[in-house]
């Protein structure tokens, strides 16, 4: 479903990503995980067209989105859930949810259905549509980040460090969240700080260091792994070839 090759790209003319490359299949669950720096949020902002690559190729379900723009790739069924702040707060749940919608050119009321299916999915959607977004707390407004990336029904979700900030009772929200959206058939690349929460959900695991991949399996694999506490102490093995 996702694959990026040899790609290198950042900021400014300086690379963060150095030949970084992987792959993903139709369906499944994938976590990035990697120490502060390793360029694991630098990955899903050139997947979503947010930065583009310098050098590299990006395909997803077959379409190359290498230089497309964040509407151009949002079209193609690539959303993501960005890391903070991704809520209007002064708008209530429903609006905001809704605005999940806007690149879609469908009948209003094919979009009304879709927000009442994501309301059944989604309890919190449902009880506090009418309040302000504001007043909800952190894992609150993960889950109609959620549902408002769900409106498109995408193919892919990005999802960049989904428990940051948040205490364990929200962790489990999110976790069990995470599993539904996949259960619809959304295949889910997320980033995330949190090695046990990412390794607890992910089918394959993809560890980062230095904008490059050193290590990549079964979530069971890269937690047996010896080299794995070692990577986040300052103990990295050589990126693999």
């Amino acid at each position: 479903m996702i694959s990026l090759s040899d790609v290198y790209g950042g900021y400014g003319g300086l690379d963060i990503l150095s030949g970084f490359g992987i792959q993903v299949e139709k369906g499944s669950i994938n976590c990035i995980v990697g120490p502060n720096g390793a360029g694991k949020s630098t990955v899903l902002k050139t997947l979503s067209g947010v930065l583009r690559p310098r050098r590299g190729s990006i395909v997803v379900d077959g379409i190359d989105l290498t230089g497309m723009s964040p509407t151009e790739i949002i079209r193609t069924g690539v959303v993501q859930v960005p890391q903070r702040h991704g809520l209007f707060a002064t708008l209530t749940v429903r609006q905001n949810v809704m605005m999940g919608g806007y690149v879609d050119r469908r009948a209003a009321g094919r979009l009304r259905a879709r927000y009442e299916e994501l309301a059944g999915m989604f309890p919190l959607i449902a009880k506090r549509s009418a309040e302000r977004a504001g007043s909800l707390s952190g894992g609150q407004r993960r889950i109609v980040e959620f549902a408002r990336a769900m409106m498109l029904d995408p193919k892919v979700i990005l999802l960049d460090e989904p428990t940051l900030g948040l205490d364990p009772q929200s962790r489990a929200v999110i976790h069990e969240s995470t599993r539904a959206m996949n259960a619809m058939g959304t295949t889910i690349l997320m980033v995330e700080q949190n090695v046990r929460f990412g390794l607890s959900l992910a089918d394959r695991v993809t560890v980062m260091s230095a904008g490059a991949v050193v290590l990549e399996g079964t979530a069971s694999e890269i937690a047996d792994h010896p080299d794995l506490m070692g990577l986040f102490f300052g103990h990295a093995p050589e990126p693999r070839e």
